[in-house]
């Protein structure tokens, strides 16, 4: 199954993001569709423990099939190869969010802990009042 998974780099303009971000489309060979996104956010400091470094969606129809992980681990492949500077990545996820947990998990990331958004952040305001916190070494 690995080896049917591309990523496929997706430029956008730099002020897209508010932070330095690649993405990449989830390409699956075997179904010519992409199946969903991964990016790596350039996130520090405060920002990091709220929105973490690791970020994926897999669109509804593709769902259940591991392309969260496979692609996840195929771009922080590539991360390890152009930033050899970075060697812990932090990933993190809403308590409720199981699959997202399952992936992070099969990731081997090592859970740091529940953290209570602070209220004045924007996710608070947009009903995320907790985050779960993995680091994950490169």
């Amino acid at each position: 199954m690995h080896k049917d998974i591309k990523l496929k780099e997706v430029f956008l303009p730099e002020h897209y993001f508010d932070v330095p971000t690649i993405l990449f489309d989830v390409y699956v060979k075997s179904m010519d569709r992409v199946v969903g996104r991964v990016e790596y956010r350039f996130e520090s400091d405060y920002e990091v423990k709220f929105y973490g470094n690791v970020g994926y969606v897999i669109y509804p129809p593709y769902r259940g099939n591991n392309y969260a992980y496979l692609g996840t681990k195929l771009m922080l492949e590539k991360i390890a190869i152009r930033h050899p500077e970075i060697n812990q990545v932090v990933i993190t996820c809403n308590p409720d969010n199981i699959a997202s947990k399952k992936t992070i998990e099969k990731l081997d990331a090592t859970y740091l802990g529940r953290i209570k958004v602070d209220r004045h952040h924007e996710l608070y305001r947009l009903g995320e009042k907790e985050k779960e916190v993995y680091a994950l070494y490169l």
